[in-house]
């Protein structure tokens, strides 16, 4: 008796569970733009805003001449336990570091290791500085919605409308990419998730020799990163199954390229991917399934007089200077601003608040206080190199920036008398 109740608690609490469970996940929502069937990301690295091809399978790599666009040292050593591609065959040159990559402010990264390429022409076609790999959001479930062209990503959880009864279980392979099963014809072969890739399925030379199936024409498949497509062999199967989605009379070519067999982009065609890194699960479901919202809200800014008043990016670009229009820094602003970059963690920050929020108070009509948490505001944070907390900023109407590090209130209101009053 006992144990029938137990399964009866257990069964309908789960609906509430996974309710609460998604309640409490907080998204960001970024756009991304299709090259040639590419999903193309705009980064932030080392400061400078840069396009990359986002491949689920692929590795962070730059094209050599991005290495000094980037601000990359040359002579950085980025830390790996190995020194090529693990999963595809790409010629590479060596390993550096990029000492801060984002997309948006969840997918962020200090000190990625990155490939230098040897030579991508096609990589180059398309206007890119070279790929992400999916290494950069293991912080994160990342859901991609190819019919609104949309990235989320998302924390703790999965999106609310991403149906639990639509998922597999999965693996995270060297902290990389994500390895899934597809079942072909009733035989199952692991599969690495692939953004660059255009076919449905696409077996490495050894799971396509062991896959049954009727020979077909053959189908051109990349050759790494290369834009040339090379003729390969194709067996036609009469269903694949992945997560709850079968696929009927499905052509699946080998590609000689490949370290791993391969799920490929055709996949997004026919709904949304979750990939969940932190518990290695995979949700599929079709597009027209729930209806998608997105739970990301854009924080309402409210500046008051004599107040230490927290700002987005958004708002920092709107009212402060927009970055993605310039290199140089022109204030917006009629009045002079003080902004305090900080975080929770932060001993010295939490220490200088109070200060700053005296110092509203005191110069409540002659200058705006603001304040950025910079574990909430990491795009913003990347583009300004501010790597050390707490940093500030001191700006004079129609000066230059003026960049403190540290808690030094003395010598911060004697700049705001002497720099910002004057």
């Amino acid at each position: 008796m006992k144990t029938r109740l137990f399964v009866w608690l257990l069964v309908t609490l789960m609906p509430l569970m996974s309710w609460a469970q998604t309640k409490n996940t907080v998204s960001e929502v970024r756009d991304y733009r299709e090259i040639d069937g590419k999903i193309i990301i705009t980064c932030i690295a080392n400061g400078v805003e840069a396009d990359f091809v986002l491949d689920l399978a692929g590795q962070t790599a730059v094209l050599p001449e991005y290495v000094e666009k980037l601000g990359i040292d040359p002579e950085s050593e980025g830390k790996l336990p190995y020194s090529d591609f693990q999963f595809k065959k790409v010629p590479t040159s060596k390993v550096v570091s990029i000492n801060s990559l984002s997309f948006g402010n969840s997918a962020f990264g200090n000190g990625v290791a990155t490939f230098v390429l040897n030579d991508e022409p096609y990589l180059r076609e398309l206007g890119v500085a070279g790929i992400v790999g999916g290494s950069l959001f293991k912080g994160v479930v990342l859901t991609i919605d190819s019919r609104r062209k949309k990235i989320t990503m998302s924390q703790p959880y999965r999106p609310a409308y991403m149906k639990l009864d639509h998922r597999a279980n999965a693996k995270l392979l060297q902290g990389v990419g994500m390895e899934c099963p597809v079942t072909i014809d009733g035989m199952t072969f692991s599969c690495m998730l692939d953004t660059w890739n255009r076919g449905l399925v696409e077996l490495c030379e050894v799971d396509f020799a062991g896959l049954n199936g009727k020979d077909s024409e053959a189908v051109s498949v990349y050759n790494g990163y290369d834009k040339i497509l090379v003729s390969s062999p194709v067996k036609v199967v009469g269903q694949c199954d992945f997560a709850k989605k079968s696929f009927k009379e499905v052509k699946i070519p080998m590609n000689s390229s490949l370290v791993r067999s391969v799920v490929g982009t055709d996949l997004l065609k026919h709904g949304i991917l979750s990939v969940d890194y932190l518990r290695q699960t995979i949700y599929f479901q079709p597009f027209d399934l729930v209806e998608v919202k997105d739970d990301a809200i854009e924080s309402q800014v409210v500046v008051e007089p004599g107040k230490l008043n927290e700002i987005t990016g958004v708002y920092f670009r709107e009212n402060i200077h927009d970055y993605k229009k310039g290199t140089d820094f022109i204030f917006k602003g009629d009045k002079p601003v003080v902004i305090d970059f900080w975080a929770s963690w932060c001993g010295p920050c939490k220490k200088l608040l109070p200060v700053m929020e005296q110092f509203a108070e005191k110069y409540k009509d002659q200058v705006i206080f603001l304040k950025v948490n910079a574990d909430k505001e990491k795009e913003l944070c990347n583009m300004f190199h501010i790597n050390a907390l707490p940093t500030l900023f001191f700006l004079p109407v129609n000066g230059k920036p003026i960049v403190e590090i540290g808690a030094d209130p003395v010598k911060y209101e004697q700049i705001i008398k002497e720099r910002l009053l004057k």
